[in-house]
């Protein structure tokens, strides 16, 4: 009986420490899979956790999301200043359409190659709290055909703008090859910014400011620099920096263009991007010279529209400051003393007008292109920075005698001043002899003290040997109107300009002064 007793409080005991077992196991399984699904969810929003204030609207305001186009560009305006005739002179014309959050907003008809700085803006409201809308963007052709018009769609593209972030992606991204609100079509290029109603007016979301920032979400942080670094919260935000971390933005320069970041966001007004390669110029005018057949001494906005044609292929944005409108009161524009004298880098003259037309804070920014009557080239001046200033002659024997066929017509002097541009703004960037002696080859140029005979000599070898120099710093190019630097593509004397050039280049110091001349 006692034996049997014994079995049976055996058996129980197995029994009881197998359940205990099981129950242990079970437990464990149970929470390893709570601590997984925790770990995942953390991963998957690593924000949740660390929530202040979901919030993407207060109460004090409704919630909107605006579009603001800065500026659009027609293509594609040298195409028609290779036809002889007048059809340089035909506009486009076009319209661009807007659809946000269920609405259209149509512009009115545009017809000019470049609206300029134009910043029109639509706003357009949207549920409280909606975290992410769409904004597309088309611009339309308006193509009169006889008693008819035909609207073509020449450029499309969408964007998808967060509300709690104040970024926005899609065709149109952070960081993408064609730089932050700026896109390039094939037909048209358009800079645009996306923003949506703040309480404090500084461009960062107020769900950012609680959560991500820890800003007072009711403060302007576009005039707070809590690092110290000389550039307030809203712009480091905007472009991938930690307003509370000091960076050294005079020196720091991403896209080395040669534009520090204090001073890309000194030139934020006019879309300067820390990220896209830049060029801003200033450009100022001598007066017209006396007599009937005195040629005015400006840059043609055709000419202007022609340059940046040639390097936005080139990722590389050309910006020219020419008096632009509610701009800087120190800017391009500006009429110069007419002089019938040669200004050479020894007459002091162009010295005296960077010196007091060209404003200190604009240099190291901007290159300075004067439009003279009777000049030389890019040539060193008592700054010391040689390639930042660019002289260019604007005189019948220039037209006359550079180029060929001449450039006697206003088609072709148009064409002519975007071709020295270019040649002149190469020497800035530092395409010049000692890197290529094709450049400027002064053999090919006949600017020896050779006798005839052997100069013309001199001459056909040096065109036959610089003929693959596809290039407008070659003079054998410049004077048939050639608009685009090499690629070294096209034979063996030939180089490849556009992997050497360096934008910082025109910042480079030299050892040699020259006087000012104040007279």
């Amino acid at each position: 009986m006692k034996k049997n007793i014994f079995k049976k409080n055996q058996r129980i005991l197995l029994i009881s420490s197998f359940l205990i077992m099981l129950s242990f196991v079970l437990i464990s399984i149970y929470l390893f899979s709570i601590n997984q699904n925790l770990d995942q969810d953390s991963q998957e929003d690593p924000i949740d956790n660390t929530l202040f204030n979901d919030t993407i609207s207060p109460d004090s305001i409704q919630q909107a999301v605006a579009l603001e186009i800065q500026r659009i560009h027609r293509r594609g305006i040298e195409d028609n200043f290779r036809k002889i005739g007048t059809s340089w002179k035909t506009n486009p014309c076009y319209y661009y359409t807007a659809q946000m959050n269920n609405a259209e907003w149509t512009s009115d008809e545009i017809t000019t190659w470049d609206t300029g700085y134009v910043g029109w803006e639509a706003y357009r409201h949207v549920e409280n709290e909606t975290i992410e809308t769409k904004i597309k963007i088309e611009i339309i052709d308006i193509e009169k055909k006889l008693l008819r018009k035909d609207e073509v769609i020449k450029e499309s593209f969408s964007i998808v703008y967060n509300f709690k972030t104040g970024r926005w992606s899609g065709d149109d991204s952070f960081n993408d090859s064609d730089g932050y609100g700026h896109y390039i079509g094939d037909t048209y290029e358009i800079w645009f910014n996306v923003f949506q109603t703040d309480n404090d007016n500084d461009n960062i979301p107020f769900w950012t400011e609680n959560n991500i920032l820890g800003t007072d979400p009711y403060i302007d942080d576009s005039r707070l620099d809590p690092d110290g670094d000389g550039i307030p919260t809203s712009w480091e935000w905007k472009w991938g920096y930690d307003p509370f971390i000091f960076d050294n933005h005079t020196i720091l320069d991403p896209d080395e263009d040669g534009l520090q970041n204090i001073e890309e966001y000194t030139m934020r007004k006019w879309t300067a991007n820390p990220y896209y390669k830049e060029i801003f110029i200033e450009v100022d005018f001598m007066e017209k010279g006396p007599g009937l057949f005195a040629k005015d001494n400006i840059l043609h906005k055709e000419s202007q529209w022609i340059l940046m044609d040639a390097f936005i292929d080139h990722h590389i944005a050309i910006h020219i400051d020419d008096g632009w409108p509610s701009g800087f009161t120190n800017g391009g524009g500006e009429y110069l003393p007419f002089s019938e004298t040669h200004v050479g880098p020894f007459s002091g003259m162009a010295s005296s007008f960077y010196k007091y037309h060209f404003a200190d804070e604009r240099k190291g920014i901007f290159r300075y292109v004067l439009v003279l009557h009777d000049c030389g080239w890019n040539f060193c001046v008592d700054h010391k920075l040689w390639p930042d200033v660019i002289t260019i002659p604007s005189n019948n024997q220039y037209f006359r005698n550079v180029y060929m066929p001449s450039a006697t017509t206003e088609r072709l002097m148009r064409l002519a001043h975007s071709v020295v541009l270019m040649h002149e703004l190469g020497h800035s960037m530092g395409l010049i002899p000692e890197y290529c002696a094709g450049i400027d080859n002064a053999s090919m140029a006949g600017r020896n003290d050779l006798p005839p005979i052997q100069k013309w000599i001199e001459r056909i070898d040096a065109w036959n040997y610089w003929e693959d120099y596809q290039s407008v710093m070659n003079y054998h190019k410049i004077n048939v109107y050639y608009l685009d630097y090499s690629d070294g593509s096209h034979g063996p004397n030939d180089e490849d300009d556009w992997s050497h050039i360096d934008l910082r280049f025109f910042q480079e110091p030299i050892f040699e002064d020259y006087d000012v001349s104040d007279s």
